[in-house]
């Protein structure tokens, strides 16, 4: 796991101004402390960050071709690299090391970008410099579980890991994208390819952008889930998906340090754990978050159910409002872009304590995207896609008539959910547009977030669950999960591997028909009923319980002064927020109407977020 910058100038006689390059590479000290590396060109620089995890002593970055005319750095892990390597040996290519890296100089030699990319499997984000051809290539894994970020300004190409490292070129204002602010809103977080500064842009999962002699082209997409099989009764789904998983586990252990695993007690991080524990050398470290609060549901019961039945070594770290409030305060901090979902805390202090006893941990992030796990799911199980079309004109008729509405209250109870992603929005388009009327652009945040979840689907012939599946795979999987886990991970340099999200099984996932999936309001039926012996009757048959916290009743409580602090410093510096619908907004919940703690949530993360911006001495 690493950090990785670069920039490049677009001048075919320039050259790029390489000053920033240090203070880009510092600002990801976190992301990798074990080393650092860097080499410049006349028009090219590259920099990193290195957190040591394979070939801890030969691996350092950027890694150079035998002739030296490719050089390449990497954030991630490449888990074909074996089998990659062998082919690239009985090709005639020579390694001078056992890092997965040298892989990607390598494969790129022999097969060219599209050919290397198509046979790795992995997380990655990565660029590429063939200095004898003058080209460069910046590339993200199929799933988009490494981050890479880029901005196209002053005749020069930057990008980076985290937009904290972009802001230390100096030339990136901190200036608030309408669609990105509109696009948080509506959801929580920020979809790709934007993002929440104005000029930055987030590289889409699967993509690739090439620059060709100075002159970057658009992301280009290498791969896409395919379509479900509709004969696919005679498939053994079920052994396939057994030896599949077992296999993914299998190339997520590979490291040259000790692996842990993040564990909820549920179907999934449960399922990874009982894999671990067969492959693993030592005794499994599991890492869990037992809730400290009356009248909240507690999972940790299950994680030592689950602990004790595959020999693991349980380590509880105890979560109370205290832990909570502290949480908040240091959190932000390395928050790349707004994310309001209340999860990261815990996720904040587990990821802490793990970091004492690993450098590596897997975690079941992906199987509820994968296999419709998440309750919301059932109207896309239940209706057809031809019912929800239908319901097209009255939600439009919905929102016409909220349009000009100033109460925030009547807009919530007049607007109806967009049809492709189940995810549930946090405030309605109508309410976004009021918020950030200073900021205007041409659409309406319903049309942009229409536009995105096309995007999202384009190209693909599903229907119905399998549709809502791919979008949010593709939205709410890349740009809030696995953004919240390798924020909250990398806060702490620990590496977070997601083993459900290995690309074979998400294609073979995708080629499941939807009854596998869910049926009668049971999600992941497939995992329950293909490894039921495994799991054994408890963990098979338990529900879906996501991570649930009473944030509500500490934000009217323990966390309000911090609310208020907090909510104070962020409008300072947005202007451009509507002052008065914000008040409308936290007075609701202050009053006492519980279910506004969300649009609060999501309210205080953005104006924190924009507070440590805005202060030179505390960036995001």
């Amino acid at each position: 796991m690493c950090g990785i910058a670069g920039i490049l100038s677009l001048y075919r006689d320039g050259s790029a101004d390489h000053e920033p390059l240090d203070r880009m590479i510092e600002a990801m000290r976190l992301r990798g402390p074990d080393d650092s590396g860097k080499a410049v060109t006349d028009r090219v620089a590259f920099g990193m960050r290195r957190l040591s995890i394979i070939d801890l002593e030969h691996g350092h970055q950027p890694i150079e071709s035998e002739d030296g005319s490719v050089r390449v750095i990497m954030n991630g892990e490449l888990y074909s690299f074996p089998e990659v390597k062998k082919e690239l040996e009985g090709a005639g290519h020579r390694f001078r090391t056992e890092s997965d890296t040298e892989i990607l100089v390598h494969g790129y030699e022999e097969w060219g970008i599209e050919g290397l990319l198509e046979r790795l499997n992995g997380m990655f984000a990565f660029a590429l410099h063939d200095q004898r051809n003058d080209l460069v290539f910046i590339a993200r894994d199929r799933m988009g579980i490494k981050p890479l970020l880029y901005s196209v300004r002053d005749g020069q190409l930057c990008f980076a890991s985290s937009i904290k490292a972009l802001l230390m070129t100096g030339r990136i204002p901190i200036d608030p994208d309408p669609v990105g602010i509109r696009l948080y809103l509506y959801n929580q977080y920020i979809p790709a390819p934007y993002t929440v500064l104005a000029g930055v842009s987030k590289l889409p999962p699967a993509s690739y952008i090439r620059v060709d002699r100075g002159t970057p082209g658009e992301p280009v997409r290498y791969w896409r889930a395919p379509d479900s099989e509709k004969q696919g009764a005679d498939r053994d789904w079920h052994g396939e998906l057994r030896d599949l998983f077992e296999d993914a586990v299998r190339c997520h252990m590979i490291s040259d340090v000790e692996v842990g695993v993040f564990l909820s007690g549920g179907l999934d991080s449960s399922l990874v754990l009982s894999y671990m524990s067969e492959m693993s050398p030592h005794r499994v470290k599991a890492f869990s978050i037992a809730v400290k609060q009356d009248n909240v549901y507690d999972e940790s019961p299950y994680a030592r159910l689950a602990a004790e039945r595959y020999g693991a070594e349980l380590i509880e770290i105890p979560f109370t409002p205290t832990d909570a409030v502290d949480a908040a305060t240091r959190y932000i901090d390395h928050l790349d872009e707004p994310i309001a979902d209340a999860a990261q805390l815990p996720t904040f202090i587990l990821s802490e304590i793990a970091h004492r006893h690993v450098k590596v941990v897997l975690s079941g992030e992906g199987a509820d995207e994968l296999f419709a796990g998440y309750d919301y799911y059932d109207r896309f199980a239940t209706f057809s896609g031809r019912f929800r079309s239908s319901l097209e004109p009255i939600r439009r008729r919905m929102a016409e008539a909220a349009r000009g509405v100033s109460t925030v209250e009547r807009i919530m109870k007049h607007t109806y959910r967009s049809t492709e992603s189940a995810y549930p929005h946090v405030l309605p388009g109508a309410v976004c547009d009021l918020l950030v009327k200073d900021l205007p652009i041409g659409s309406t945040t319903a049309e942009l977030q229409e536009e995105v979840e096309r995007s999202w689907v384009a190209g693909s012939g599903e229907k119905g669950l399998n549709r809502a599946l791919l979008a949010d795979s593709s939205g709410w999987l890349p740009d809030n999960l696995l953004m919240k886990v390798d924020r909250m991970t990398m806060a702490h340099s620990l590496e977070a591997r997601v083993p459900f999200l290995d690309y074979r099984l998400v294609e073979l996932a995708a080629r499941m028909p939807a009854v596998l999936k869910r049926r009668n309001r049971i999600g992941k039926v497939i995992i329950r009923e293909a490894f039921a012996d495994r799991l054994g009757e408890t963990l098979a048959g338990r529900g879906k319980h996501g991570f649930s916290l009473p944030i509500g009743h500490w934000l009217q409580g323990l966390m309000r002064p911090l609310a208020e602090e907090t909510l104070s410093a962020g409008l300072k510096v947005m202007p451009w927020i509507n002052r008065p619908v914000v008040d409308e907004i936290t007075g609701d919940l202050m009053g006492g109407r519980m279910d506004m703690w969300r649009q609060v949530w999501l309210l205080l993360t953005l104006a924190a977020w924009f507070a440590r911006a805005e202060d030179p001495g505390a960036q995001p």
